[in-house]
């Protein structure tokens, strides 16, 4: 595509070894073009830069002799507009479908579709084998295109949901236009979890009734809530041949909960969401939609109302070239480490305290009880600048996921990808100096 010619401008020694130089600097950029997935070791920001800007000036907005007479033709104001979107100024896809390529926007396109390329590559270095798309809404909405997906395809009307606490896959069920039937909660010691049999006696009697359910399981979770069953809940839904949407949020950055999913995908998965900012590390914004199935991701894209912008999109594209393969796997030993040292360090507090390290399964967060109101300590965390930590109250049943009372008041941390060391060990050093 790129054709300069520097002939006769530099003696031709200096020409060769100019244009090798050049070569070399591009070569990065081409594997990208040419292979279609993520590189083993990630790329410099100048050359995202300018991988990014020889898509973006491909859009027609960027020809200088283009005559622009729609009420949609990617006019900005400022050049902080241009910066905001790196010039994907048309956004993406087109009223109908969210990944159709849009004409106005030949960069964004190939942008787009070298992104989810990339992302398959990135689940498949993972051990996911499966489809998938980068949205540009976060874990909330893409449940909701998921869910509307189901209610398109397969007519579900009732979304099945093993009661968690959390306020985004619940009006994702509203936002769809579907009824919800909650499967609650029991305890077995420290733990809070959904038995599997209640999912299936849920799903008979919604078919009874006339219904089309579909289950919405939640993979990835605080504590003391466990993860669902998601490889038995997908034989319920092969069984009885119904969706399955699984809310994977931070699903991709550790392994425990990767090789659930690929025991599950055996069965009946129709989508998994997960969020680009929890386990790429981008802004906030984005979201990760990947299935076995790419008729179900077509009709998940075609969910999407309108164009959208290309900024979320981006920022997902830049982490998968910036970490590279090699680098996400040692930040996913990392995020290892950091856990087992925080279940340490919170564990001899405990013992300094008389409080209890709470029995739980989560690879990411752990929960430390104490003997005053949590609300009241997380909030001194939060004033001491330490952010993330979680206080919550025996009886606070939505926060503990549990319709009865809890055994304890606790606070919950958490360890994820990208947590430093030292942040571990000063966030427990200043919880013990306001409890001890």
């Amino acid at each position: 595509m790129l054709d300069f010619n520097v002939s006769g401008l530099i003696p031709k020694n200096m020409e060769k070894r100019g244009e090798l130089v050049f070569s070399e600097n591009l070569k990065e950029i081409e594997d990208i073009f040419n292979h279609r997935k993520i590189p083993e070791n990630g790329l410099s920001n100048e050359k995202i830069r300018l991988f990014l800007r020889f898509l973006s000036m491909m859009d027609t907005d960027k020809d200088p002799k283009s005559i622009r007479i729609g009420e949609r033709e990617a006019r900005i104001v400022s050049s902080v507009h241009d910066e905001l979107s790196y010039g994907f100024c048309h956004g993406v896809g087109r009223s109908g479908n969210l990944i159709d390529p849009q004409p106005k926007a030949p960069g964004a396109s190939i942008m787009y579709s070298l992104t989810n390329k990339i992302l398959e590559s990135f689940l498949k270095t993972l051990g996911i084998d499966v489809y998938g798309i980068s949205t540009p809404v976060s874990t909330g909405m893409s449940i909701s295109l998921c869910l509307c997906a189901a209610r398109k395809k397969y007519a579900s009307n009732v979304v099945i949901y093993p009661y968690a606490a959390h306020k985004s896959p619940i009006k994702a069920v509203s936002f769809a236009g579907m009824k919800m039937r909650l499967v609650e909660t029991v305890l077995d010691g420290d733990k809070v979890y959904v038995p599997v049999e209640e999912i299936e006696s849920a799903v008979k009697k919604e078919i009874e009734l006339g219904n089309n359910p579909c289950i919405l399981s939640t993979l990835t979770f605080f504590p003391p809530r466990n993860s669902d069953d998601i490889l038995e809940i997908s034989k319920i839904c092969e069984i009885y041949d119904i969706p399955h949407i699984v809310n994977g949020a931070y699903a991709l950055q550790n392994n425990f909960y990767i090789e659930k999913l690929k025991k599950a995908f055996k069965y009946r998965i129709d989508a998994v969401v997960s969020s680009s900012d929890k386990n790429l590390l981008t802004p906030i914004g984005g979201g990760i939609i990947f299935s076995k199935n790419q008729d179900f991701l077509k009709e998940i894209s075609h969910c999407y109302p309108g164009r959208a912008s290309a900024t979320p999109i981006v920022s997902t594209l830049v982490s998968l070239l910036s970490i590279g393969s090699k680098n996400y796997i040692e930040l996913m030993k990392n995020q290892k480490s950091s856990k087992k040292l925080l279940d340490d360090l919170l564990y001899d507090l405990s013992k300094k305290t008389g409080n209890k390290l709470l029995d739980s399964e989560s690879p990411i967060a752990s929960c430390i009880s104490v003997n005053s109101n949590p609300v009241e300590i997380a909030a001194k965390l939060y004033n001491l600048r330490v952010t993330g930590p979680r206080g919550v109250t025996k009886t606070d049943k939505f926060g503990n996921c549990y319709t009865g009372n809890y055994i304890y008041d606790y606070i919950v941390m958490n360890a994820a990808i990208g947590v430093k060391t030292e942040d571990v060990v000063n966030a427990v050093d200043k919880l013990e100096k306001i409890i001890l």
